[in-house]
């Protein structure tokens, strides 16, 4: 589970229930469920139209995904590359097949399997990049599903206040004090619509993103040792060249595993 993630979402759910009590004497004027359906359901319909019914149903999945703890040690996978460059300058394409069971990252797997099969340099290099190009599109794509749900959030709960306006238009001919409840209500769906947008979709897409950002730069780790050890680099030059995909203030970390 992401801590960040919840305590984020809890925190902020917090913050605007404190300060919803303080603000009014009668908390129930905020609670409008014809709104809350419009907004819910109407950015929900255009999601549909917008997308393909496949990719529109992993809205639940990139939020599921959202909120788990998904750490990408890359120092590991420097100092995983660093060992087997150096092993496989000493031993050769023996040592990199009998290391083919032991590696769980399926890129990686994939990366050293061409080693051993005998690709190319460059057909190596135009593999990999392929495939990373498409599994950035094919990520980002999922952010972008809920990007798209930010922008018609606050639209429904626009449209929504105009329904509720309406109704409160033919309700003048009565009591002027159902005005005031009236207009309330009605701008509740407003609320309703711009609190969803930046308190659930904008956030879960930005978090999306940054984890897109964070496997791509492993890959792209991968890709460029798989084509140092093809090229038979020394393993110390691997390390330094490696290290430049990460800040300084982790550069320490890389080598303990490997030395």
């Amino acid at each position: 589970m992401n801590i960040a993630t919840v305590v984020g979402i809890v925190f902020g759910i917090a913050i605007l229930t404190v300060a919803t009590f303080f603000a009014t004497d009668n908390v129930a004027v905020f609670i409008n469920f014809p709104g809350l359906a419009i907004v819910l359901g109407g950015t929900l319909a255009s999601t549909f139209i917008c997308y393909p019914l496949k990719e529109a149903l992993r809205v639940i999945n990139t939020f599921l995904t959202a909120l788990k703890r998904e750490e990408l040690p890359i120092e590991n996978y420097i100092d995983a590359l660093v060992s087997i460059a150096r092993e496989a300058s000493a031993r050769g394409k023996i040592h990199l097949e009998a290391a083919l069971p032991g590696i769980e990252n399926e890129f990686l797997k994939n990366a050293i399997q061409m080693l051993v099969d005998g690709y190319s340099r460059e057909e190596i290099k135009e593999i990999l990049d392929t495939r990373i190009e498409q599994t950035y599109q094919q990520e980002l794509s999922s952010a972008g599903i809920y990007r798209t749900m930010a922008k018609f959030s606050p639209a429904y709960g626009i449209i929504g206040t105009l329904i509720g306006l309406v109704g409160m238009m033919q309700s003048m001919g009565g009591s002027v004090a159902r005005l005031g409840p009236h207009m309330a209500v009605a701008l509740t769906t407003t609320l309703y619509g711009i609190l969803m947008a930046n308190l659930f979709y904008l956030p879960i897409a930005v978090k999306v993103e940054k984890r897109i950002e964070e496997r791509v730069i492993l890959m792209c780790v991968i890709r460029d040792g798989t084509m140092f050890i093809k090229d038979k680099t020394p393993a110390p030059i691997v390390m330094d060249k490696l290290k430049a995909y990460l800040p300084p203030r982790r550069w320490a970390s890389i080598g303990r595993r490997a030395a």
